[in-house]
């Protein structure tokens, strides 16, 4: 049986922002990368002889608000994804809508976000994931006059799972009570034309993603989407 190859992910930041990755990636080398401006990361891909990659498109429909402040907007990012499409194959594209705010509301814009990436591509590959409700997002929100979520930490799972259902039950991971998928997956290998085994090491409990990956970043700090829900605490959180 060949070796296990490692597989390259940028789960602490933007790789538009931070030009690590690209490295691994001009090796040839697998990587799954995860951003909010897939229009400019299509730009950064045609530049690279290799593009063994997958792209998580992350459209959550907030972009420009105050929410995502320096996100790019709905219709910016769906043409990034479109452009992606033809350029590393349909099979390597994912929808990724994180996070959700667990309210109506919430659900309404995430339906009209899945609605538009299924105009472009219908049998996309879909994942999502809600809003972690940390002690310093709390305070963000507060200060920002944008309310709050009633919630600690996890939103309650009859709410999360109803939001999923209507989704059409897509890939998640790390959320209590639904499937975890894992963010690095033997899918994602498949798709990638790569051998992993599906060992758990040195995961967080609640997730699910297979051992031989390694994070690409080495800028792990707050980028300059500016989020107001990140999870890195900046001064004054």
């Amino acid at each position: 049986m060949s070796s296990q190859v490692t597989i390259g992910i940028t789960e602490k930041g933007d790789p538009v922002f931070d030009d690590s990755w690209k490295e691994w990636v001009n090796e040839n080398k697998p990587a799954i990368l995860i951003t909010k401006d897939p229009l400019r990361l299509f730009e950064d891909l045609t530049m690279l002889k290799y593009r063994r990659v997958i792209v998580h498109c992350t459209i959550t429909g907030m972009g420009g608000t105050l929410i995502e402040p320096n996100v790019p907007p709905i219709s910016n990012a769906l043409e990034g994804l479109s452009k992606l499409l033809p350029l590393i194959g349909h099979n390597r594209i994912v929808l990724r809508i994180d996070p959700i705010f667990p309210t109506e509301n919430g659900k309404l814009l995430v339906l009209e976000v899945l609605k538009q990436a299924k105009e472009i591509s219908p049998n996309i590959r879909v994942r999502i994931s809600f809003l972690d409700n940390y002690p310093h997002i709390k305070t963000r929100f507060k200060k920002a006059n944008l309310g709050s979520l009633d919630y600690n930490f996890h939103a309650p799972l009859e709410i999360r799972k109803q939001i999923w259902e209507e989704l059409g039950s897509p890939e998640t991971c790390a959320e209590p009570g639904l499937p975890c998928f894992g963010c690095v997956s033997l899918t994602d290998a498949k798709a990638l034309g790569i051998y992993v085994t599906n060992e758990r090491k040195g995961q967080r409990s609640l997730c699910n993603c297979v051992s031989a990956k390694k994070e690409l970043l080495k800028d792990p700090n707050l980028c300059k989407h500016n989020c107001i829900y990140c999870y890195w605490k900046k001064e004054g959180d």
